[in-house]
């Protein structure tokens, strides 16, 4: 497929090569017009805040586009990272120590719970040796997970290994996806998991130059891979992967003071003329969020939470979302209460207070006016553990 070189505008997210020449970069991926032209590798710096393609608000998508989205979202993933210390294209000894990481440290995040831990531990990895697109996206999340605890001149080589590990992948899974079949479909759910991880993690709180844009873009994606996880789950069920979808049946409590909040969403919901199409989404939205905060306090303690309530919401609230409605922005602030519990998990500790201060400052006072409870629990110390 031949792609048109669009028009050259000033950015700082063209390929190293196109840097170290200073020559324009068209930044189309996996390799830019000049690279392939010269026959190069063609290299983008590690994802330190994601930064999208499309800068403009989509357009409203139908569902039957959702897969063709995944991928408008992932590939639009680039760089604000300032340094250009990138891996050798081959590098054994880092490859070793970004599983051994995986193996000791990453494989927990996204596992739901110590049932599933051994999958992603072990059973995970060998899946990804038969896979090479799991491999790549494996070791990705592994470096982006380890660069947080490496000093500046290391943190910048771990982070562009995430980055150029992330697009071999995302390049090799591009293919995949024409061919889904029962011997690449365990691959293929790990894919979509880790990738999920993957958007929650790139993006690093200072850096995030618009958060509301960034959540919305990576609630999308999560509800994109989605998608792709329930083609492949019926062929799972009968396999060693089965525990990784299983439903786990809970009680679910909800406290005083979260119920107090959520009857607040609701009367807001109820009080706005917004059609009963859109007042749907917003009542299904707020259910959805309250759900998974009582399954918090019932002591399932999982990343998934956050992910789950993605999975749930309808395409109309994200284009609200996406409009920022006052609405959705309210709801989306009530949604970092659950990143705020969920904040020992790495990928999603930057994420409440600065989605949530970019709420605030996009409202007016009124809308503030119903940020009380959210504040409350996300900045006071008497609610810092969410418990």
């Amino acid at each position: 497929m031949v792609v048109n070189r669009r028009s050259h505008c000033k950015s700082r997210h063209g390929c190293l090569n196109c840097k170290q020449r200073r020559v324009k970069c068209d930044e189309t991926r996996p390799s830019c017009l000049n690279c392939g032209k010269r026959n190069a590798t063609c290299i983008y710096e590690a994802a330190v805040a994601l930064v999208w393609k499309e800068e403009n608000a989509p357009t409203k998508r139908s569902p039957k586009n959702q897969r063709s989205d995944i991928f408008t979202i992932l590939d639009g993933m680039t760089v604000s990272q300032g340094g250009s210390t990138v891996p050798p294209m081959e590098d054994t000894v880092l490859n070793l120590e970004l599983m051994m990481h995986w193996c000791n440290h990453t494989h927990k995040t996204p596992a739901r719970n110590e049932a599933t831990a051994w999958i992603w531990r072990q059973l995970v990895p060998q899946e990804a040796f038969s896979h090479q697109f799991l491999l790549w996206a494996m070791l990705a999340l592994s470096a982006l997970d380890l660069a947080r605890s490496k000093q500046d001149g290391h943190r910048s080589m771990y982070l562009n290994t995430a980055a150029l590990y992330q697009t071999r992948a995302l390049t090799l899974f591009r293919q995949v996806l024409q061919d889904v079949n029962p011997s690449n479909a365990k691959a293929i759910f790990a894919f979509s998991a880790i990738v999920a991880v993957y958007a929650f993690g790139s993006c690093d709180g200072p850096n995030m130059s618009d958060p509301i844009q960034d959540i919305n873009h990576v609630l999308m994606l999560v509800r994109g891979t989605s998608q792709v996880i329930a083609c492949v789950s019926p062929t799972l069920l009968d396999n060693e992967f089965a525990p990784l979808l299983q439903v786990d049946e809970d009680q679910r409590e909800i406290t005083p003071d979260v119920a107090a909040a959520l009857t607040h969403l609701h009367t807001l919901n109820d009080s706005i003329q917004n059609g009963i199409e859109t007042h749907i989404a917003y009542r299904e939205a707020i259910q959805r969020l309250g759900e998974m905060i009582a399954t918090f306090h019932s002591g399932k303690i999982s990343m998934t939470l956050c992910g789950k309530w993605a999975i749930k919401l309808s395409p109309l609230f994200l284009d609200c979302l996406q409009e920022r409605q006052p609405l959705a922005l309210i709801v989306l602030a009530h949604y970092c209460v659950l990143l705020h519990y969920l904040r020992r998990y790495w990928c999603l500790a930057p994420w409440p207070t600065r989605v949530f201060q970019a709420v605030w400052d996009t409202l007016d006072e009124k809308g503030q006016e119903s940020l009380r409870w959210p504040m409350e629990q996300i900045f006071s110390q008497d609610h810092s553990s969410g418990e």
